[in-house]
């Protein structure tokens, strides 16, 4: 009773004092923690010496446990409420390292010129060191940032699968987050993605009514994909498995939405959806079919039109990221140029190719031999590739051909891709393990009292070339808002040369193709810009390759893997603007000649055409740029997954307290007797 009438005598000031008095305790003795454990670390400012012992710091760090659980008890005791936290720890974290990365950018060669004159050497490693630093900032920004999808554990979990190449990854996350080893959670980050995202990506190409949609809907036992004449958007449409059937569409300016098969028509057809007015950016469609469980994810094109204007290079940048190609050609129309540029574009992309000649039952199976020969020949003959070709149909008795194709050539190729992705998985998991076991056998054997000056360090030439990746992916991650946003600013070029080429077809006949001309002016005259992203992603991936060779070659390891190719870079349809294009021949103006007529028709697509134009090159130069840096952060994680496992295999890995050397070494037994019993026994004791 007493000590309830002495607790409610307190007033609100009375309560305001202790509870600031104890925050003032609180502050002195997290300083106090922190100095002990100050002194104890690597760091190169400490500012205090070493004259502690691990036991007084475990010690100091229980009595400063006591002590807030006593302030904690008196303040219930009194009822003096806790302050509220101001902000997440997470957030509060994020915000310090932004800082870092804004005093690193003073670290530049040009603002370091400021203090004094700099060599071109001296500022090129000046600048290799801000960038390794930075990156090294980056990537705990990037894993805070991820929140609770950068638990690796969690998403080992989520894979449901109980194989042995996943339990080995749990035993390597347990034991990198165990001992503190950092660096090798991007390799894991990145096999990680690899297992969650394994689909083997078949593409379906053809022009206009050549029979994809219609394929793709036989093959998977469907009816849910459009089918017509008319041409749908440029917008590819994947399909995967998943169990509820239902369609996920992604806009440029609006929030994604998940429909039902039903409602796939309004955003995937011209009829529904004329020139993309909804501005959808992908498609994504879920069907339980058994022929998409085994990670097979198949991509519905566009309609091909007319890819002759622009050469190979540019080529491949209509093409969405697929490891097979299918290609239909129309039994009626035969091969077309268009079709050949295909199959090329497919192979220099790195993609295999099937050819599939449709609406095979119009034709007698003479016919379908012939058919099938000259294809083979005139690959061969232009291209010099002997690409498997079959006809195929999926109407009535002939729709066995397709199912022949289907069990007999595109199944067992699946197969084959599945246990290669399976071996290759098996010896990147393996060669983690490897590294990770040299990195516990250093640490086991660094000395307490050895001289951090005395640590293992890279070679000059590796050190060097590592930086040299830093900064290659620092510039190209700036190069890609300077190169798309030309796109942007490319409508009055690309109507000036329309209007030239528009008013000179009018002049020689009645019947000008306007929005051809249009679409070709347009296709003509961004190609290059579309190029430069691409080469310029090309230029980086190359750079960074040649800094791992000079990695390699000092460290004498094996030879890297090849970092991830730009692939899928996003498809532009011209169709959805220049059909809009109509443009009259006027009599009078004809024949005051072509530079009179070239004006007006230049007024005419300024003012009618100009805002849309716009409109259309800043959606796709976005979808570019969204494009272009997803390339950039895969080379990052690649290099800076193969840059983290060389440091690791140079340098002893730095640690703040003496090492525990009965769990290095109970973790060692584990990672070297993989699957033997005293692995299993070893487990189960942790």
């Amino acid at each position: 009773m007493n000590q309830e009438a002495g607790a409610n005598s307190f007033s609100e000031h009375h309560q305001r004092h202790v509870r600031t008095t104890f925050q003032y305790i609180d502050k002195l003795l997290s300083e106090a923690e922190h100095t002990m454990a100050d002194a104890g670390s690597p760091s190169p400012f400490r500012m205090h010496s070493d004259d502690t012992t691990p036991i007084q710091r475990k010690v100091t760090h229980d009595y400063i446990l006591r002590i807030r659980e006593a302030m904690r008890r008196v303040m219930d005791e009194l009822n003096i409420p806790p302050s509220e936290p101001h902000s997440g720890a997470v957030w509060a974290a994020a915000i310090n390292l932004m800082f870092c990365s804004i005093s690193l950018n003073e670290l530049t060669p040009e603002r370091m010129r400021a203090y004094g004159p700099l060599s071109p050497e001296e500022a090129q490693k000046l600048d290799g060191i801000r960038a390794e630093l930075d990156g090294l900032v980056a990537k705990l920004r990037s894993y805070l940032g991820k929140g609770a999808g950068g638990d690796l554990q969690q998403r080992l979990q989520q894979l449901g699968k109980t194989g042995d190449e996943i339990r080995l990854l749990s035993e390597i996350e347990r034991i990198v987050t165990g001992h503190g080893l950092v660096e090798f959670r991007g390799t894991l980050s990145m096999l990680l993605d690899r297992m969650e995202s394994a689909a083997f990506e078949v593409g379906v190409f053809g022009r206009v009514s050549s029979g994809k949609s219609s394929l793709l809907n036989y093959i998977l036992q469907t009816d849910v994909l459009p089918i017509g004449v008319t041409p749908v958007t440029a917008i590819p449409t994947r399909i995967s498995h998943g169990p509820v059937a239902e369609a996920g569409i992604e806009f440029a300016e609006a929030q994604p939405k998940i429909i039902p098969l039903s409602e796939l028509p309004e955003f995937a057809t011209e009829q529904k959806n004329p020139g993309n007015k909804k501005h959808v950016t992908r498609i994504f469609v879920k069907l339980p079919s058994d022929r998409l469980a085994e990670g097979v994810t198949f991509v519905d094109t566009p309609g091909l039109g007319s890819l002759a204007v622009a050469g190979a290079e540019e080529t491949i940048a209509y093409l969405p990221r697929c490891d097979l190609g299918i290609l239909l050609i129309d039994a009626s129309a035969g091969l077309t140029p268009d079709d050949v540029i295909v199959v090329q574009a497919l192979y220099q992309a790195g993609a295999s190719a099937m050819i599939l000649i449709s609406k095979a039952d119009l034709f007698s199976p003479v016919d379908r031999e012939q058919m099938i020969a000259y294809v083979k020949t005139n690959l061969r003959d232009q291209l010099r590739v002997e690409s498997p070709v079959h006809a195929v149909s999926v109407f009535g008795a002939d729709a066995a051909l397709c199912d022949h194709w289907f069990e007999s050539e595109l199944r067992p190729f699946l197969a084959q891709h599945h246990e290669l992705a399976i071996t290759s998985q098996k010896r990147k998991i393996g060669a983690l393990r490897e590294v990770v076991i040299g990195a516990l056998e250093r640490r086991l054997h660094v000395a307490p009292e050895a001289d951090l000056g005395e640590r293992a360090t890279l070679p000059e030439e590796v050190t060097e070339a590592l930086r040299t990746g830093d900064r290659t992916l620092e510039r190209a991650q700036g190069e890609s808002f300077f190169l798309t946003r030309k796109i942007t600013k490319m409508q009055r070029a690309i109507i000036d040369v329309a209007a030239e080429r528009i008013a000179a077809a009018l002049i020689e006949s009645d019947d000008a193709d306007v929005p051809s001309i249009f679409s070709e002016t347009l296709m003509q005259m961004i190609a290059e810009p579309v190029a430069a992203t691409l080469r310029s992603i090309e230029q980086t991936r190359d750079a960074l390759a040649k800094a791992m060779d000079v990695v390699v070659s000092a460290s004498g390891r094996d030879v890297p893997e090849q970092l991830p190719k730009p692939t899928g870079m996003p498809m532009m349809d011209v169709n959805e603007i220049s059909q809009k294009t109509v443009i009259e021949k006027p009599r009078l103006l004809s024949f005051l000649g072509k530079g009179v007529l070239a004006s007006h028709i230049r007024r005419k697509l300024e003012t009618e055409y100009d805002r849309t134009l716009l409109e259309f090159l800043s959606l796709y130069a976005n979808r570019l740029r969204r494009w272009m840096e997803q390339s950039i952060n895969a080379l990052r994680n690649a290099f800076n997954a193969f840059a983290d496992m060389h440091r690791a295999h140079f340098e002893a890995t730095p640690a703040s307290a003496l090492p525990d050397a009965s769990a290095i070494q109970n973790d060692l037994r584990i990672l070297r007797h993989w699957d033997t019993a005293e692995a299993e026994s070893a487990i189960r004791g942790i």
